[in-house]
C-alpha cells in the first residue's frame, strides 16, 4: 500500500495505508450524467455546510475528523482515508486518523517526511494531487508493512491561515479504481474543513497550555497545581493508594534579587525549574506555586519516595554553580496524602509547615511533616497536625463569612457553601437542605450523583426524621457516620447501589429552630473526623444566619411583588366592562400571580371561568359572600406558604368586591329598565288624566323624580 502524509499533533485515531506523491491529472473516466452530478453537488454543499458548522461549534478534534471521514465516505466512497498533522519543526507528518481495511497499525506508526512520497510532495509544494494510478508514479513510497498495489489516490495539503496543518489522503484500490474531477473538488473542500478543525484544535490546546503554565519557567502554575493535587488525592482515596507532595523554597532568594537584580533572579528560577523537571519521573508533576516556591506532586508515592527525590535534588544543587548567584540551597517540606490530610489545601499546609520547619532549623534540608515538625519562623511552635488545619479552616471561614453576608438568595448561598467547603474537606458530594414543614428540600448540590435516582434535588429530598439527614434535623444534633451501610437509621436512595460511604451531617440552627442541614459524603469508611464536624458546625452557624436573612428578604420581596400585583389587578378590575370580563381576568391573573398552569373561578357549584384544566380541588380561597355572590377561587398548586395564603385571600377579596359591584349594578339596571317600561306602558295606555298620573307616579318610583314630573305634566296636558 502507499504512504500518505498529513499534519498535526493530536492523539492519533485509526487509519492505514500507502504513502504516495503527486499527480498528474489523467482524463476523467466516464462519469455520471450532468443531472446526477448536479444533485450530488447540491448534497455535497449541504453536507459540507454541516461539517463547517460543527467545526465552528468547537467540538472535539477526534469527533470532527470522524465526521469528515464519514461524510466523505457517503459522498465519495473510498477504501482508505488518512489524515495527518504536520510537525514543521521535524518536517514530518503524524497520523491522527486512519481508516483502512487491514493496515491501520502500520499507517499510525508511519512518519512520512516532507517531500517523501506523493503525500510529502503535496505537502512540500502545497499543491493537491489527483492520480488514478498512484502505484505507477515514480515518486510513490510504500509504507513499511503494506503491499504495493494499484490504486487511485487524492492528496490534499491542509492549509489554514497560510500555515501548513497536515494532509488528507483518500484511496480507491484496484486497477480500475478512479476518482472523477468533481470528487477531487469535493475532497479539496473537505480538506479545508479538516485544516480548520486542526487549526482550531491547536489554538485551543495552546490557550489551555498558556492557562495552565507559568510564563517564566514553563512549569505548571498555581491553579493547575491545586486542580491536579485534588484529582490525585481523590484517586488515592478511592484506590487506597497514596500521593506524596514535596514543596521547596529557594533559601535567601531575596538576596539574589537585591544583589544581582531581578533579571538574575528570574534566570535563577528558570534554571532551578529546569533542574527540577529533569530529575523527576515522567509521572511526577512539577509546579511553580508562587515566587520562589515550587511543588512536586508524586502520584502513587509515599513520603519515603519524596525524601529520596529531595536527597537527589539537593545533591544536584550542590554540583551546580549558578551564574551569577553561585551555589544555592533549598528548604524542602514533604507530606503524604491522604495520611496527613485528605484535602488539597490541608495537604499543602502540612507540606508548607514542614518546609518552614526546615528553614527554622537551618535551611538546606528536607523535613517530613509530622506532629513535631510544624515550626514557622513567625509563630513559633505548633505541636499537632490539627493546628495547621485550624489555621486553614479559620482563613476559609473568615473569607466565607464575608461572601455569605453579601448574598441574599438562598440558592446562591447554598452553592457558595458547597463550593468553598470543598477547598478544605475532600468530599464525594455535598448538599444543603432547608426545612419546609416536614419536608427537607435541597437548595444546593455539588459532586457526583447517580443519575438513575433522578435529579439531585429529587434524589436527596427527604422528611424530618427519615434517614441520616432527617435524624440530624429532628434531633438538632450533628452526626458522624463512619459507614452508612452499618447505620441502623440510614436509608438507601431508591435505584442506587449499596456502597460503603462516610457521612457528616450538621443541622442548621436559627435560635431554637432547626431550619435545615449541611451534609457531606465520601466513598469509603472513616473518611471524616471530629475536626471536620467541628468545621461544619462553625460553618453551619454562619450559614444558618445568612440563609434565614435571605429567606426573610425573599419573603419581603414576594410580599412587595404580591402587593404590586394586587394593585395592578385592582386597576384592571376597575376597567373591566362586564361580569364575564371580570371572571376571565380573575383566572388569568391568578395563574400568572401564583405561577400555575390552572386556575378556576366557581360561583355556587358552577365553574364560570378557567385557565387550564377545570378542577374543584387544589389550593382555594373563598369569596366574600354578599349581594348574591358565593363561591371560591381554586389554583392548581400543591401548597402555599403563609405569605402565599395571605396573598390568595387578598386576591379573592378583591374579586369578591368587584363581582358584588357588578352584580349590584346589574340589578339596578334591571330595576330601572322595568320601571321605564312600566312608565312607557302607562303613557301608551290612554287612561284618563287623573288615573294616568297616579299610575305614573307609582310606576316611576325607581326613576329620577324630575323625569317623572315631566312625564306627569305631559300626561295632564293631553
Amino acid at each position: 500500500m502507499l504512504r500518505l502524509s498529513s499534519e498535526g499533533r493530536f492523539e492519533p485515531m485509526k487509519s492505514p495505508m500507502v504513502r504516495t506523491s503527486v499527480a498528474a491529472r489523467p482524463p476523467l473516466p466516464g462519469g455520471p450524467s450532468s443531472g446526477l452530478v448536479r444533485e450530488a453537488l447540491v448534497e455535497s454543499y449541504r453536507r459540507l455546510a454541516e461539517v463547517f458548522h460543527e467545526v465552528l461549534s468547537e467540538q472535539s478534534l477526534d469527533a470532527l475528523l470522524d465526521r469528515i471521514a464519514e461524510t466523505l465516505a457517503e459522498l465519495m466512497p473510498y477504501e482508505a482515508l488518512h489524515i495527518y498533522e504536520a510537525d514543521e519543526a521535524r518536517h514530518e507528518l503524524i497520523p491522527v486518523l486512519a481508516r483502512s481495511p487491514e493496515y491501520e497499525e502500520e499507517i499510525m506508526n508511519d512518519r512520512p517526511r516532507f517531500g517523501e512520497g506523493l503525500t510529502g510532495w503535496a505537502v512540500e509544494h502545497r499543491s493537491p494531487v489527483w492520480t488514478n494510478r498512484a502505484d505507477l508514479d515514480p515518486r510513490v513510497t510504500v509504507v513499511p508493512g503494506t503491499p504495493s498495489e494499484p490504486e487511485a489516490m487524492i492528496v490534499v495539503p491542509l492549509i489554514a491561515r497560510g500555515a501548513l496543518k497536515g494532509a488528507l489522503n483518500i484511496y480507491r484500490l484496484g486497477e480500475n479504481a478512479a476518482f472523477a474531477e468533481h470528487e477531487f473538488e469535493l475532497a479539496k473542500w473537505f480538506g479545508d474543513a479538516a485544516a480548520l478543525a486542526l487549526d482550531n484544535a491547536q489554538i485551543r490546546a495552546r490557550l489551555e497550555y498558556l492557562a495552565q503554565t507559568d510564563s517564566l519557567t514553563g512549569l505548571y502554575n498555581h491553579r493547575f497545581f491545586h486542580e491536579r493535587l485534588r484529582s490525585e488525592l481523590t484517586r488515592a482515596s478511592r484506590s487506597h493508594d497514596s500521593v506524596a507532595l514535596l514543596m521547596f523554597d529557594l533559601d535567601d532568594f531575596k538576596r539574589v534579587n537585591d544583589v544581582y537584580g531581578h533579571a538574575a533572579g528570574d534566570q535563577l528560577l528558570v534554571q532551578v525549574a529546569r533542574l527540577a523537571r529533569d530529575i523527576v519521573r515522567g509521572s511526577d508533576v512539577v509546579c511553580r506555586v508562587g515566587g520562589e516556591e515550587f511543588a512536586v506532586i508524586m502520584p502513587s508515592c509515599d513520603a519515603g519516595d519524596a525524601l529520596g527525590l529531595a536527597a537527589r535534588f539537593t545533591e544536584q544543587l550542590r554540583d551546580v554553580d549558578f551564574d551569577p548567584a553561585g551555589h544555592i540551597t533549598v528548604s524542602i517540606g514533604v507530606a503524604q496524602g491522604p495520611q496527613h490530610a485528605m484535602s488539597p489545601r490541608e495537604l499543602v499546609s502540612c507540606a508548607e509547615a514542614a518546609m518552614m520547619s526546615a528553614k527554622t532549623h537551618g535551611k538546606n534540608q528536607a523535613v517530613l511533616y509530622d506532629d513535631g515538625t510544624s515550626d514557622r519562623p513567625s509563630s513559633g511552635h505548633t505541636s499537632h497536625a490539627r493546628d495547621v488545619r485550624s489555621v486553614a479552616h479559620l482563613k476559609m471561614l473568615q473569607s466565607l463569612a464575608g461572601k455569605l453576608n453579601r448574598l441574599n438568595d438562598v440558592r446562591q448561598i447554598g452553592d457558595t457553601i458547597a463550593t468553598e467547603l470543598r477547598l478544605l474537606i475532600d468530599y464525594h458530594n455535598c448538599r444543603v437542605v432547608l426545612r419546609h414543614g416536614d419536608e427537607l428540600l435541597p437548595i444546593a448540590f455539588l459532586g457526583n450523583h447517580d443519575g438513575r435516582a433522578g435529579t439531585a434535588i429529587e434524589a436527596y429530598a427527604t422528611k424530618v426524621g427519615e434517614g441520616v439527614t432527617g435524624r440530624a434535623v429532628e434531633t438538632g444534633q450533628a452526626l458522624l457516620i463512619p459507614n452508612a451501610l452499618e447505620c441502623d437509621f440510614a436509608t438507601r436512595i431508591p435505584r442506587t447501589e449499596e456502597l460503603e460511604e462516610s457521612l457528616a451531617v450538621v443541622p442548621l440552627r436559627y435560635g431554637s429552630r432547626v431550619t435545615g442541614a449541611i451534609v457531606i459524603s465520601k466513598l469509603g469508611t472513616d473518611q471524616f473526623d471530629d475536626d471536620d464536624v467541628r468545621l461544619l458546625e462553625v460553618l453551619a452557624g454562619q450559614a444558618s444566619v445568612a440563609l434565614e436573612n435571605a429567606r426573610l428578604y425573599e419573603r419581603q420581596r414576594r410580599e412587595a411583588d404580591g402587593a404590586k400585583a394586587l394593585l395592578g389587578f385592582a386597576g384592571a378590575l376597575s376597567r373591566a366592562g362586564s361580569f364575564d370580563e371580570i371572571c376571565s381576568l380573575t383566572v388569568n391573573q391568578a395563574a400568572a400571580l401564583f405561577d400555575t398552569d390552572s386556575a378556576s373561578l366557581w360561583l355556587d357549584d358552577d365553574c364560570v371561568a378557567q385557565v387550564g384544566a377545570s378542577a374543584d380541588t387544589g389550593v382555594s380561597a373563598p369569596l366574600l359572600e354578599g349581594d348574591g355572590i358565593r363561591g371560591r377561587i381554586v389554583i392548581g398548586a400543591t401548597g402555599l406558604d403563609e405569605n402565599g395564603q395571605r396573598l390568595l385571600a387578598s386576591f379573592a377579596s378583591q374579586v369578591s368586591v368587584a363581582l358584588q359591584k357588578v352584580r349590584t349594578c346589574r340589578q339596578e339596571v334591571e330595576t330601572l329598565e322595568q320601571a321605564f317600561a312600566a312608565t312607557v306602558s302607562v303613557l301608551e295606555s290612554g287612561l284618563p288624566a287623573g288615573e294616568a298620573v297616579a299610575k305614573l307616579r307609582a310606576a316611576g318610583s325607581q326613576l329620577d323624580p324630575a323625569l317623572v314630573d315631566a312625564l306627569v305634566r305631559l300626561s295632564e296636558s293631553r
